[in-house]
């Protein structure tokens, strides 16, 4: 174990983190009065640096993806990522700082959790997309020792499906974050993957049915079936090169076809379809982007911020047509265009279907509402049916901003958590607040939710460093910025100090 002098006390501000060096380790320093603490400077998830985080109080919030740590005790406290911080041993005298850095530690320890037991409570959790992962974790890591059996229509273990329509398809390969919680991490945990698609519940003898006919029976179950592509029903759907994008074995055909393809078409402007056109365009394919609106995203992000993001991508060399609406594919055994319904063609030899996604509910047992989704309570308890949760995709439950279904990633990992202290009984804490990114011609944060607003008022040029506040009733419902990830990450603990939305 060395011990390193990293400076004086008065050479680090008060309440801010800051990068230090202990020797060749890089760590975070933040000082309190005349108290000081030392953790793991680099962000579990990728690595990012957290001096550039906010602080307020015990929490500390990535300004990146917004994982949050309570800074006494270095403990993860939000995703993304899994990995608490590495808290090192401080001495001060002399009024210098010194620190210890045990040879070989970890600075992303695992959280501290159980194995299965004596308890003979079961849970079985369909679905291993993000919700269904942290669920499972959190059982483990909240004391929970009965067995955990995680139904898989992938036979997959859980990974990021976020990197699919980006560092999978820019690049052909699977990146080192893909897989969220590999096979022996599972193993460690005793949480068995078993492939299968839940088929039925039997709510009153507490029972699922997969496809295949096999029977599980649980104490608690979690619905996280994710969603499923939406699909078009046209003329020529069944040629090759049609592509959707949602499981990993999607992803991963798409990137292999886009190696010999020349020209793409994506129908569909939303987030995956803009991800991808920017991800294919990088493989060196010529890219048009068929949407029926007049400017992409704007039903999300308000149209000047939309132009911006359509601007950027045409600096990219992506084509747009809006106004779109197809009417077939044409091609002999594979897809050689995509024909409007104005009678016009788009030549293709690779389509991408980005028209979103209807939430996996497709189960006999279930009463979904008429999106798909599962009414719940703010347990995330599916009302009507004792003993079953849902989280994710399929959830629709009370929120600070109204009764909502929402689609964010690090949301249904909230999700998942919160579900697995619902089950065991355990408090389920504060309201989660939303958030998420995207990787465009820039890195976009947005934070909160805004299905429709009075108004939006922009802070800088949306085609520049912005923060635009999406602003309804009197009150901030949400938050979108671009090169001020700082101001965002403040907004996000004041919404988290009020408990959602923000006032003016």
């Amino acid at each position: 174990m060395a011990r390193h002098d990293i400076g004086t006390l008065e050479d680090f501000e008060e309440n801010r983190p800051i990068k230090g060096m202990a020797g060749e380790t890089a760590i975070l320093v933040i000082r309190r009065g005349s108290e000081v603490t030392a953790l793991a400077h680099a962000c579990p998830h990728f690595g990012l640096p957290l001096s550039k985080g906010h602080l307020e109080g015990d929490r500390l919030i990535c300004p990146f993806h917004h994982a949050c740590f309570d800074v006494s005790s270095g403990r993860q406290t939000q995703p993304p990522g899994h990995g608490d911080l590495a808290r090192y041993a401080v001495a001060i005298a002399d009024g210098r700082v010194t620190v210890e850095i045990p040879e070989g530690a970890d600075p992303h320890p695992a959280p501290a959790h159980v194995r299965r037991g004596a308890d003979n409570r079961r849970v079985v959790i369909a679905g291993t997309g993000a919700a269904a992962d942290a669920c499972a974790l959190t059982l483990r890591e909240e004391g929970f020792e009965g067995s955990i059996a995680m139904i898989s229509p992938e036979g997959q273990p859980p990974y990021d499906r976020t990197l699919l329509s980006k560092a999978v398809l820019a690049t052909g390969d699977l990146p080192r974050h893909l897989t969220l919680t590999p096979p022996e991490a599972l193993a460690a945990r005793d949480i068995d993957l078993i492939e299968g698609r839940v088929a039925a519940i039997d709510a009153a003898r507490h029972e699922i049915r997969t496809e295949t006919g096999a029977v599980h029976g649980y104490d608690s179950l979690l619905i996280a079936t994710g969603g499923t592509a939406n699909r078009l029903d046209l003329p020529g759907s069944d040629l090759g090169g049609l592509h959707h994008l949602r499981s990993r074995q999607e992803g991963e055909v798409l990137a292999r076809d886009a190696g010999t393809a020349r020209q793409a078409v994506v129908v569909g402007g939303g987030f995956t379809g803009m991800e991808a056109a920017l991800s294919i365009a990088k493989r060196g394919l010529e890219v048009t982007v068929a949407l029926r609106e007049a400017v992409p995203l704007a039903r999300i992000v308000g149209e000047a911020v939309g132009r911006a993001i359509m601007a950027e991508h045409e600096a990219k060399g992506v084509r747009f047509v809006t106004g779109a609406k197809v009417a077939g594919f044409e091609g002999d055994g594979r897809v050689a265009a995509v024909r409007l319904e104005d009678g016009s063609r788009l030549d293709a030899d690779l389509v991408l279907l980005a028209i979103g996604v209807r939430p996996a509910t497709d189960i006999e047992g279930l009463s979904p509402e008429d999106d798909g989704g599962l009414a719940t309570g703010p347990d995330l308890a599916v009302e009507g049916l004792e003993g079953v949760w849902a989280a994710g995709d399929v959830a629709r439950l009370p929120t600070p901003w109204g009764r909502t279904r929402i689609e964010h990633w690090r949301l249904a990992r909230q999700h998942g958590a919160r579900a697995a202290r619902a089950m065991l009984g355990h408090d389920t804490g504060a309201p989660d607040i939303p958030f998420f990114w995207t990787a465009l011609g820039r890195q976009y944060r947005y934070l909160g939710h805004a299905e429709d607003w009075d108004e939006i008022r922009i802070d800088g040029e949306a085609s520049g460093d912005f923060v635009a506040r999406f602003i309804r009733d009197g009150r901030v419902m949400a938050l979108l910025g671009a090169g001020c990830d700082a101001e965002i990450a403040r907004a996000h603990a004041e919404m988290a100090r009020v408990g959602g939305p923000l006032p003016l």
